[in-house]
């Protein structure tokens, strides 16, 4: 049984990941039993329980930038208009775009390799899956966002760093090491990254927030109609916005209205993200 139910672990990154059709029969009855997936259960449901299982062994490992090979090769945080390349496609694509900084066989190695932990994990007990988790997974899919940190970030971090921001008249040591240790969050584009904002003569920029408060009050007095958003490290950010051929700032922070709010804004223009860059 545990055999078979290995086998059928390569049909869940094939096609469209986790967002393909029919996913429940792709798993076969024995994936299905160890997992405790019930033979008529909906589509969704499915997708659920799939994404908390893969979850759980990611967790255990350390490498920084499985999370972004895995969740591409599965699809999730990736544009479903374009499911049609596989897995092979969505990882040529995501080396293409800069996500990662290593070559599309080191991608590949290193899915391959944690998938041969979720086959171990097969042969052990199998954690139970409660409606709190099924609805963390359901507002991931919902959203087309991958899982966060295992463990929730203090809710501190955020304000704290807010009220380092303010009233700074130029970013200072102390301040940026904040932002590029800490976590933020923002519009994501179609591959998961930070969705960039051209600003005319102002150039472009990346907009992040260090807290979901932050957030919603911007979206909320905007009117912006984002798809999906992210979360990232500072340094990630950082890092994008220095890869991209036209110079790119970080906006940490902005503000809804116009004029008005500088003194709680972080600007990072082109050549401070050139620095940080080589100063990471």
């Amino acid at each position: 049984m545990s055999r078979k139910a290995k086998d059928r672990l390569h049909h869940i990154h094939a096609r469209a990941g986790i967002r393909q059709d029919g996913l429940g029969s792709a798993l076969g009855p024995e994936l299905r039993a160890i997992w405790d997936i019930a033979d008529d259960a909906e589509t969704g449901r499915v997708r659920e329980i799939v994404l908390l299982r893969l979850n759980r062994v990611l967790t255990q490992f350390a490498d920084p930038l499985l999370p972004e090979i895995v969740w591409t090769a599965y699809n999730l945080g990736v544009d479903p208009a374009e499911p049609g390349g596989g897995m092979v496609g969505r990882l040529k694509g995501m080396v293409g775009h800069g996500r990662v900084p290593v070559s599309e066989r080191t991608c590949t190695r290193r899915f391959y390799r944690f998938l041969d932990s979720v086959k171990k994990s097969l042969d052990g007990e199998q954690e139970a899956i409660t409606d709190e988790d099924l609805g963390v997974a359901s507002r991931w899919l919902t959203g087309n966002a991958r899982p966060g940190p295992a463990i929730p970030e203090p809710a501190a971090a955020p304000d704290e760093l807010s009220a380092a921001i303010r009233g700074l008249r130029a970013p200072v040591p102390p301040v940026l090491r904040m932002f590029l240790d800490g976590r933020v969050l923002g519009p994501a584009d179609g591959a998961g990254g930070p969705l960039l904002a051209g600003l005319g003569p102002r150039g472009d920029w990346f907009c992040v927030f260090t807290g979901e408060r932050l957030l919603a009050e911007y979206r909320a007095a905007t009117g912006a109609g984002w798809s999906r958003t992210g979360r990232w490290s500072g340094r990630d950010v950082v890092r994008v916005a220095a890869g991209r051929i036209r110079p790119t700032g970080v906006l940490v922070n902005p503000s809804p209205v116009r004029g008005s709010g500088i003194d709680a804004a972080l600007p990072l223009p082109p050549e401070e993200i050139a620095r940080l860059a080589l100063d990471r």
